[in-house]
């Protein structure tokens, strides 16, 4: 036997209060009376010999000190030793990411389920075990360390709640891990409706649902349009669980400004996802609503978006030609026009220049020192310089080109199908830059990151080609260009589509216009220290006049897995077997003995006259 708090055995000196008080008594005296009619008539009915009355005054006292006694070992928690099969210490990991508040047909979450299993066998568990308790979401958070104490587990476990936040399950595994190193004999338990990586001696406490049904916007993107005032353009991904059951019919209902402005039906298979290019007209700072709805819908968080058409400055061009082609001109003129781009022209002799712009152009020439951490696009450039490798060449024309990478966000709306041009430079690229167009076997057109900054480059005229110039194409990845390579800029911040989890610096409240997974609904926050973590869906407005937008889209989160119960059995083999004989019920049964007691010795004083 063991104490687990022996802290306060020390308490046993208080048994000297009542051993004192039985020994300095007060004794009985001698009294002179008038008469002893009386005190006959009592001792005929209470005749007691001497030696019983003895026995009721040392009763009386080892009643009253084993009651003190056992409430003292009771503080102190006695145990025996722990059952072979049981765990010297537990970590619990309890996963509070989005997917988690996915509901089943009786309304209860994911994480309900989840709360209830690990109540269950933290109940079970000896007393003498160390329980740790960490949640997780994109970040890992140790509530409870290496104690023992049982009823604090059971109360914050009762205070977790899903957050609307991609999960990262190796983080909080290798919390756990750390943990669970300084104690012998320790388990990990892995309460997640997800599994954890292949690998890992750990106890799965599973919380998926049986049958679930989801449908969700995994990707959003709205920026304004390149070539027109007003407009904009939102590029949306929606994905369905590959959980589902069978094919999705979900309704996308887009609303600008309180009016519905799209309406598109989508069908989709199990897994499958489609995307879409949203044309929208309206006024900056108008708020952007999408409502995804599908029948038998079990996750909300996913259903719904809130954004601010941006509020953009335009972007600081500088553009260095040593011979300008006039269709580049042409299409920076247009971009001047429609408010995207503020340009300053100038020749290689004017290089470098004193004002460090957001993105630098250089056309038919390459300076021999790039600009430091500034974004490049070279347009047909003519000798090596940086990472790039080129020459001039004879003009060869292509009737059409072969396309890479269609999804590149420089291609965006570009129909590369119809594009014919003429090759001018021959371009050798790094391994970090992707080559997006080929022709006749020799990349035409390339975009990717250097050295830390993003780079597009070309390899052919504009003017010399035939088709090219009576296309809106070339413009138009003129444009992409410019808003890809300075996606990182300030110019663009508003742009930006956060994700939950996300840190964010604000000194004053923040205004939301947010999805709580059924509706929109507006509520502010206030930064702490100047910092807060960004964990609501929608539009948020800081004081300062900044303004932006926050979404979940994660396929991981959307794609909601199933309870697989012939697999899930595997990850708990190792599961400690816990016990009867395992209990640790010596505090109870002292507790219980010392009331007996208590109930006894008043029986006796009161109705025995054991005093």
């Amino acid at each position: 036997m063991r104490f687990l708090a022996p802290s306060y055995l020390h308490l046993a000196w208080l048994a000297l209060i009542p051993l004192a008080l039985w020994l300095f008594r007060r004794q009985a005296k001698r009294v002179p009376v008038s008469t002893l009619l009386f005190f006959k008539s009592l001792a005929r009915e209470h005749q007691e010999s001497a030696w019983l009355r003895k026995i009721k005054k040392w009763l009386s006292l080892l009643l009253t000190l084993f009651v003190l006694i056992l409430a003292v070992l009771a503080l102190a928690r006695p145990g025996g030793d722990i059952a072979a099969g049981s765990p010297g210490a537990v970590v619990i990991i309890i996963d509070r990411s989005a997917s988690m508040s996915a509901r089943d047909m009786q309304g209860r979450t994911c994480l309900d389920h989840a709360r209830r299993r690990v109540k269950e066998r933290v109940r079970a568990l000896p007393d003498q075990v160390v329980l740790s308790l960490i949640t997780f979401d994109s970040r890992p958070h140790v509530l409870l360390s290496r104690s023992r104490n049982r009823r604090e587990c059971l109360r914050l476990l009762d205070e977790v709640a899903a957050v609307p936040i991609e999960g990262r399950t190796w983080a909080a595994l290798n919390v756990a891990r750390r943990l669970a190193d300084l104690e012998a004999r320790s388990r990990i338990w892995f309460a997640s409706d997800s599994t954890p990586p292949a690998g890992q001696d750990i106890d799965l406490i599973s919380s998926a649902l049986p049958e679930p049904r989801n449908a969700g916007i995994t990707a959003f993107q709205i920026r304004p349009s390149p070539l027109a005032h007003d407009r904009y353009e939102a590029f949306v991904k929606v994905s369905a669980a590959s959980s589902n059951a069978g094919r999705t019919t979900s309704t996308l209902e887009v609303s600008l400004a309180g009016r519905i402005a799209q309406l598109r039906e989508l069908e989709l298979a199990p897994g499958g996802s489609t995307t879409l290019i949203l044309p929208l007209e309206g006024l900056r700072g108008q708020r952007l609503e999408m409502r995804l709805t599908t029948a038998g819908d079990c996750f909300g968080w996913d259903d719904g978006l809130s954004a601010p058409l941006p509020k953009t400055r335009p972007l600081n061009v500088a553009w260095f030609a040593e011979k300008a082609d006039p269709f580049t001109e042409l299409a920076l003129s247009s971009l001047i026009e429609a408010g995207r781009i503020e340009m300053k022209k100038g020749e290689p002799a004017a290089w470098p220049p004193k004002e460090q712009p957001d993105v630098f152009i250089f056309e038919n020439w390459l300076p021999k020192e790039w600009p430091a951490e500034k974004p490049v696009i070279a347009l047909t450039p003519r000798q090596d310089s940086g990472p790039l490798r080129a020459r001039a060449t004879r003009g060869v024309p292509y009737d059409s080109v072969r396309v890479l990478r269609p999804d590149h966000p420089v291609l965006f709306r570009v129909a590369s199908g119809r594009v014919a041009l003429t090759q001018t430079t021959v371009l050798g690229l790094p391994a970090s830059i992707e080559t997006l167009w080929m022709a006749g076997g020799e990349p035409v057109l390339a975009a990717g990151e250097f050295d830390g900054r993003r780079i597009v480059a070309t390899a052919f005229s504009p003017a010399q080609s035939e088709q090219l110039a009576l296309l809106p194409s070339f413009p138009l990845i003129l444009g992409n260009a410019l808003y890809w390579c300075a996606g990182d800029s300030d110019a663009l911040a508003s742009l930006r589509t956060s994700r939950t989890g996300e840190m964010l610096a604000a000194d004053s409240l923040v205004q939301w216009h947010a999805w709580d997974g059924a509706q929109f609904i507006d509520v502010s926050d206030n930064p702490v220290n100047g910092l807060f973590t960004l964990n609501r869906i929608g539009g948020w407005e800081a004081g300062d006049g900044r303004v932006g937008a926050c979404a979940l889209i994660s396929d991981a989160e959307t794609s909601l897995p199933k309870l697989d119960a012939k697999n899930t059995p595997a990850f708990q083999a190792n599961a400690p077997v816990i016990t009867a004989a395992a209990f640790s019920t010596w505090p109870k049964r002292l507790v219980w003995l010392a009331l007996a007691l208590l109930l006894l010795e008043s029986f006796l004083f009161h109705r025995k006259a054991v005093y």
